[in-house]
């Protein structure tokens, strides 16, 4: 049975990830029409924009956490979103490539893909309750 904080963790964490997501997918947009760049590079810049903002609102909104030691958070925390975005971006560029789908719907589905992963990994690993 999945417990009622758990729940509530998992509706803060769509929520900062919808933000996140809006604000990757932005930045891709801009990237993309406004300074011609190509779907990769845009997307590496977007990542960016996305990894700080989804940072302040994953340790003071989803997880609640703002005791510790926060540059060691912060490591594990670009630990999994570096990895969450390997597998977001292999699935984003193999989509993109064999042409599936466009770079925001490739976005969209690698998004979805790669969050599960996230969220499990920040939940047991970085956000841990009672880690000094």
């Amino acid at each position: 049975m999945i417990s009622r904080p758990l729940i509530a963790k998992g509706c803060r964490f769509l929520f900062t990830g919808t933000i996140g997501f809006v604000t990757d997918a932005g930045a891709l947009w801009l990237g993309t029409t406004k300074f011609q760049l190509d779907p990769y590079t845009a997307r590496l810049i977007s990542f960016t924009f996305a990894l700080t903002v989804t940072w302040l609102l994953n340790r003071h909104f989803t997880f609640k956490t703002s005791t510790g030691n926060s540059k060691r958070q912060f490591g594990n925390y670009a630990v999994v979103q570096i990895t969450s975005f390997g597998l977001n971006y292999i699935i984003y560029s193999g989509l993109v490539w064999i042409d599936f789908a466009s770079p925001l719907k490739a976005l969209a589905i690698s998004a979805i893909i790669s969050m599960i992963y996230s969220f499990t990994a920040m939940n047991l690993w970085v956000f841990r309750p009672n880690q000094s």
